[in-house]
């Protein structure tokens, strides 16, 4: 029977990069962000999670209607096997965000509490490869210049012959959420804790995929394949080093350092 995997991960953690590398492995197919309608339109993509929930209501209207944490567990169930079927006879490794999860959550769900996903996955011995982004300073920062870029992407229009712009960034925002980030990516470590899963970072497939060293070999063994062909990716690192992008990196600095956030700038 195919496999099913998650790829688990935040924004700005190489989540493109490794989707691409997994998707060019023998007998793999890699889905997209399936809860991110703006990845997969739900009115043209059979994989995207809101076009088979839509589907799913239709079909069964009681699921809504007479809800149940056992009608839940087949509607979570029933959407990985409708994948399995669409990707038949791939095995295939699916793009979850950090802040998707709580689409596969029932009516009830305490914020802080284990998500139901990943007790789905601990039940089905579903793989996850758990990508976060270590410089979570590096990880906001970068977001927040591709926002204003309107390119989020190495292979966006643009983004190969882009100078060498500064940017100012809105130091405040950048590190409240560099902080929040520090914690959810401890919190996702944690729950996934008891999953059979391979835990790899930003930093770890930017230095080595498309090298054909530690971290491909890492990647292949996790999901039981290798690549077709030597990887040669199209995505490329981005942000150059913080102080020769952020316009007001003197301020960003103060601020971490006021936040606990200073050895991200090492």
């Amino acid at each position: 029977m195919a496999r099913v995997s998650i790829l688990l991960s935040h924004e700005r953690s190489g989540s493109h990069l490794a989707g691409e590398f997994i998707g060019a492995l023998a007998n793999y197919r890699m889905v997209d962000e399936v809860c991110n309608p703006g990845a997969l339109k739900p009115k043209t993509h059979r994989e995207s999670f809101h076009r088979f929930r839509y589907d799913y209501m239709l079909a069964d209207p009681a699921f809504l209607l007479e809800p149940s944490r056992a009608r839940h567990s087949a509607f979570v169930a029933a959407f990985f096997e409708h994948l399995q079927s669409i990707k038949a006879p791939h095995n295939i490794a699916v793009d979850i965000k950090y802040g998707h999860v709580h689409n596969f959550e029932w009516w009830w769900s305490p914020a802080l509490e284990r998500p139901y996903l990943f007790n789905f996955c601990e039940e089905r011995d579903i793989g996850i490869v758990h990508l976060y982004r270590q410089n979570v300073v590096e990880a906001t920062v970068s977001s927040a210049i591709a926002d204003q870029r309107k390119d989020w992407h190495s292979w966006e229009k643009g983004a190969d012959s882009r100078d060498a712009a500064k940017y100012k960034v809105a130091v405040g925002h950048v590190v409240h959420r560099a902080k929040l980030l520090e914690e959810q990516s401890r919190l996702y470590r944690e729950w996934t804790s008891k999953i059979r899963k391979l835990e790899l970072t930003y930093e770890e497939i930017a230095a080595g995929l498309g090298s054909g060293g530690e971290t491909e070999a890492r990647l292949g063994e996790f999901l039981h394949s290798k690549p077709r062909h030597p990887f040669k990716p199209r995505h490329q690192k981005l942000t150059p080093p913080l102080h020769d992008v952020v316009e007001n990196y003197e301020e960003l600095k103060t601020a971490c350092r006021a936040r606990g956030l200073e050895r991200y700038l090492a």
